[in-house]
């Protein structure tokens, strides 16, 4: 059975004054731990127990911050800003009384249950899951964020294995965020004009509020530029999931592993956040995207990005794109980002090194009429049934 890990946001219900106070402290005093952790050697601090430091955290707080700070994570940080206090799985539990979900966990003060409000439907299921044992608990972190509590719940639940035998393909971009479509017939576009006007206000904002030294403004509005983009992911994300589940198929995506250092752009498109692939979000797409299909019995499926653009997905020859336009030799038109789509969704080549598909092609180059180095995806399918070992 697969597994997804999933972070659940809970509001605390009606936080008095008092308990607000008491997670403040906590906080303040998990920050000047790790800190304090952070100035003693690396291998020395491989060695810290609770009973070598001086701390009014309890021993689970105190030991996940131990832990945190001799991590991977905790090793590339210099000083902690703000650490928020963690409890691991085995020093929480979920409880419900009526229809009031609580959380209890230890503190300053000892162990104290905390009513938790629920902000989306969605989550009730999981919660309940987690009452009765089916899940896999994991930490629970406390974090303040615009003048309120939450407690983000980590969980890992069961997910049905992929079985689909078909794929729909989705091309990436920023005229169109997301275009998907099965390997024939229609598709659905997603477009990017108003993420990129948006782009462009934010950059206006930003460049005003860089000229007047408001730095503080400054890092308020670059989060909530962040917050607006992940919003938009999000969204696009589950449609293309209901696009996926209608047609009973996973989902192929083209491999943008480091596309900003290999794709041409001018300085003047650079300098526009409308047109810079510099502010082109496409991995949080990626991520969202694979756990959502995930959870739905469904899996994310990369293949390599060279030619999806350039060949026709109805014979396989290289044509001429042209903006939205897509003319191939023998007459074929298509819209670029749709035939983009369609490649994807055909694909059945190799998964591996992009040095192997380019060898692969040039055996079939001389044999195939308008055959070049680098043969399209597409074409191989027909040419080429070679599978990876």
């Amino acid at each position: 059975m697969a597994k997804v890990t999933r972070t659940i946001k809970l509001k605390f219900h009606n936080l008095n004054k008092v308990k607000q106070l008491l997670f403040a402290q906590m906080t303040a005093e998990n920050t000047r731990l790790a800190n304090e952790l952070l100035a003693i050697p690396y291998v020395e601090r491989r060695e810290v127990t609770t009973a070598k430091i001086i701390t009014p955290l309890k021993s689970a707080l105190a030991n996940q911050t131990i832990r945190h700070t001799i991590s991977a994570t905790g090793r590339k940080v210099k000083h902690y800003k703000c650490l928020p206090p963690e409890i691991n799985k085995q020093n929480w539990k979920l409880e419900k009384r009526g229809d009031t979900y609580s959380l209890s966990f230890p503190t300053i003060q000892g162990d104290k249950r905390v009513p938790v409000a629920i902000a989306s439907l969605h989550w009730e299921p999981i919660l309940e899951q987690t009452l009765a044992g089916e899940v896999e608990k994991g930490s629970v972190k406390l974090i303040y964020h615009r003048k309120r509590w939450y407690a983000y719940v980590s969980v890992t639940v069961d997910v049905p294995e992929a079985q689909a035998q078909k794929r729909v393909g989705v091309d990436r971009g920023q005229n169109n965020i997301a275009v998907v479509a099965p390997a024939q017939g229609f598709g659905k576009f997603h477009s990017g004009k108003e993420v990129m006007h948006r782009r462009r206000y934010f950059q206006k904002r930003r460049k005003e509020l860089q000229e007047a030294k408001k730095f503080r403004a400054l890092k308020k509005w670059n989060k909530k530029e962040r917050r607006w983009m992940e919003s938009v992911n999000h969204t696009i994300s589950r449609r293309l999931v209901r696009f996926a589940q209608f047609h009973e198929a996973d989902v192929a995506i083209e491999d943008l592993e480091g596309c900003r250092e290999t794709m041409k752009q001018s300085k003047r498109n650079r300098s526009d956040a409308g047109q810079s692939r510099h502010s082109w979000s496409f991995y949080s797409l990626e991520q969202k995207l694979g756990y959502k299909l995930a959870m739905e019995g469904l899996k994310l499926v990369k293949v390599p990005a060279p030619y999806t653009s350039k060949s026709c997905s109805t014979c396989g020859t290289i044509g001429h794109r042209h903006k939205h336009d897509f003319n191939c030799p023998h007459g074929h038109y298509h819209n670029a980002d749709l035939n983009a789509s369609h490649n994807i969704a055909q694909w059945e080549g190799f998964y591996c090194s992009l040095e192997l598909h380019r060898d692969a092609a040039v055996m079939v180059s001389s044999a195939t009429e308008n055959g070049l180095l680098g043969t399209a995806p597409s074409l191989m399918n027909d040419s080429l049934r070679f599978r990876s070992e």
